[in-house]
C-alpha cells in the first residue's frame, strides 16, 4: 500500500506529469472564472475541461446554462485578458470560445403517484340530477352507470 501523498505521486511520475500539469491548468482557470462570473452562477457552475481552444463550462441547469451563454463573451475576454496580463502562466493557451453544457449533479427521484380511490358513482349521480339536459350532465350519467 501507497503511504506517500497523491500530489507528490502525480509530480513524480512521468506518465502522470502531463495530467497533472493540465489539471493545474484547469485549475488556475477556475480561480479566472471565479472572479469574472456573479457568485450564484460560481456555485452553479464551474471549469471543467479544455477542448483544443474552446473552453468547456458545466453548468447545473438548463437556466444558468442559458444565462452563461449570455455571459459567455464577457468571460472569454475577462479569461483571456487574465492569461495576458499573468507572467507567471505565459504559456498559458489563447482561447477562442467557451461552451456551456448543463450537468445535472443528481436527479431528484419522482414521487410516487398514488392510486385513486373507486369513484363516488352516487355523487355523479346527484351532480348529473341538479344539471339541465346537456353533454355533460349526459357524460355523468354515463360515468356514474358503469360498473
Amino acid at each position: 500500500m501507497a503511504t506517500e501523498p497523491i500530489a507528490k505521486l502525480l509530480g513524480s511520475a512521468a506518465e502522470l506529469q502531463q495530467v497533472a500539469a493540465r489539471l493545474a491548468f484547469i485549475k488556475r482557470l477556475q480561480r479566472r472564472y471565479r472572479s469574472l462570473v456573479p457568485e450564484p452562477l460560481v456555485e452553479a457552475s464551474r471549469v471543467c475541461a479544455i477542448d483544443g481552444t474552446t473552453v468547456v463550462i458545466c453548468a447545473a441547469n438548463g437556466p444558468v446554462a442559458t444565462v452563461l451563454r449570455q455571459l459567455a463573451p464577457r468571460v472569454l475576454e475577462g479569461l483571456r485578458d487574465a492569461a495576458r496580463k499573468s507572467s507567471k502562466h505565459s504559456t498559458d493557451q489563447e482561447f477562442n470560445s467557451i461552451r456551456v453544457e448543463v450537468q445535472v449533479k443528481q436527479v431528484t427521484p419522482r414521487r410516487p403517484v398514488k392510486a385513486r380511490g373507486e369513484l363516488p358513482r352516487d355523487k355523479l349521480e346527484e351532480v348529473a340530477r341538479g344539471l339541465s339536459d346537456s353533454p355533460l350532465r349526459e357524460t355523468l350519467r354515463r360515468i356514474s352507470r358503469k360498473r
